[in-house]
């Protein structure tokens, strides 16, 4: 008799979870996975992979890889992470979320593998074993696997991936990566390997020999093989062109909002590239960067006031959130601020970051282990000179600051994922 998908999250849920914790319980490997997958008889070598990581871009970079590939009509598998909403956001086939039933059989399957090898998995390296099983079972011609964190020791890394891309190196998880920017790339470059292709962002000079040191079957990056010229914003999107080193796009236009998903979209399509061994068709491209979506990121859930929901949780994110305000949404007076934050997270640096934009911030919690208390968000908040009002909750916080923005002024929620899948549920319910 199968699980229902009540049953099947009870069971997941089970299990130590980083993520809600915010501490791994045992120390990072990859034989917990690899020996899942042994059992199940399958290897990663079934399909072609696009293996992705970096502090900030990696989500918005799977998505466009994924509406690339759909739209070459390739069969593809995505693994993601975090998810808004529900689970099954995690695992898609060709695009769309998994079913409950389907992820419900697979979870009871990927069970029956753990008893029997008696060992204890995480939470995420279940969900890794989980989707490495789905892309199987389902055929996939070609799976997109989201780090969760770091590279090397991420669960993810039992992928041999055709093509490894790194987004970008910043000040993230850096008491479990670092110490400095130097162990963060080291870890993200794990992932590259004898036979992968590495597809790079913008990453520093100074960091380059972690890249180059890896025995790989060569490396593009970003400003230096792939090229991008010409941006101009457009109405919901950036308008732009691009040169990789197998041919030149032009007038591409990616639907999304802020000036970095062209880096984005330009390192995916490069990407994609590699992994099929040629250039894209040229309408394939448009319609898919025409049709991506990203929730979370600089989304626009809301109109009158305008509300953005966007996951930035560190520096790096939020400067790039400030930097689109102020070049898409200028004029838009005035902004408020809700935020609320996980443990662990340099709060000063996300606020600063946004100061420039903000009238004010509604400071908030999410019912979360890792949650940051009200009073040392609130703390941080003053020490950066905002003016701070407490909420109770994250959609008392949206609901108050919509209120104060009025109809021609702007809201815009940030601190974590958490953060924004609570307001994204609450204004479109």
């Amino acid at each position: 008799m199968g699980w229902t998908i009540q049953e099947a999250l009870a069971w997941l849920d089970g299990h130590d979870n980083f993520e809600t914790k915010g501490a791994f319980v045992k120390e990072p490997s990859l034989e917990p996975v690899a020996k899942v997958i042994e059992a199940l008889g399958i290897s990663s070598s079934e399909f072609r992979t696009i293996h992705v990581t970096g502090t900030n871009g990696k989500g918005s970079v799977s998505r466009i890889c994924t509406e690339l590939l759909v739209r070459m009509g390739q069969k593809v598998g995505t693994f993601l992470s975090p998810h808004l909403d529900r689970v099954n956001e995690r695992i898609l086939i060709g695009g769309i979320p998994v079913p409950d039933e389907l992820l419900a059989s697979e979870l009871l399957l990927i069970a029956g593998v753990e008893e029997k090898l008696g060992s204890a998995l995480s939470w995420f390296e279940v969900l890794t074993a989980t989707a490495i099983s789905l892309f199987y079972a389902e055929g996939v011609e070609a799976a997109v696997v989201e780090v969760g964190i770091g590279g090397t020791w991420d669960s993810t890394n039992v992928v041999d991936a055709d093509v490894a891309v790194v987004t970008s190196i910043g000040h993230d998880h850096l008491e479990l990566l670092g110490p400095g920017l130097e162990g963060v790339a080291d870890n993200k470059a794990g992932i590259i390997k004898p036979g992968t292709m590495a597809v790079l962002g913008a990453i520093p000079d100074d960091l380059m020999t972690y890249f180059d040191r890896r025995p790989n079957r060569g490396v593009l990056r970003l400003g230096r093989d792939i090229s991008v010229s010409e941006q101009t914003l457009g109405v919901g999107g950036w308008r732009f062109d691009l040169r990789t080193p197998r041919t030149i796009y032009q007038e591409l236009f990616v639907a999304l909002h802020g000036r970095h998903q062209v880096d984005n979209a330009a390192v995916a399509i490069a990407a994609v590239e590699e992994l099929v061994g040629s250039s894209l068709d040229y309408d394939a491209v448009g319609e898919a960067l025409g049709s991506a979506s990203v929730p979370a990121r600089v989304e626009v859930v809301y109109r009158s006031p305008l509300v953005v929901v966007d996951g930035a949780h560190n520096a790096e994110a939020a400067e790039a959130l400030a930097r689109t305000f102020a070049e898409e949404f200028s004029g838009i007076e005035p902004v408020y601020g809700v935020v609320a934050m996980l443990a662990g997270k340099d709060a000063n640096a996300v606020l600063r970051a946004m100061k420039s934009r903000l009238a004010g911030v509604f400071v908030a919690t999410v019912s979360e282990q890792r949650v940051m208390p009200l009073a040392v968000l609130a703390a941080a908040a003053l020490e950066e000179g905002f003016s701070v009002v407490e909420a109770s909750s994250v959609e008392e916080g949206v609901s108050e600051a919509m209120q104060l923005a009025g109809q021609d002024g702007a809201v815009v929620v940030f601190g974590s994922f958490r953060t924004a899948g609570r307001a994204r549920r609450f204004l479109l319910s």
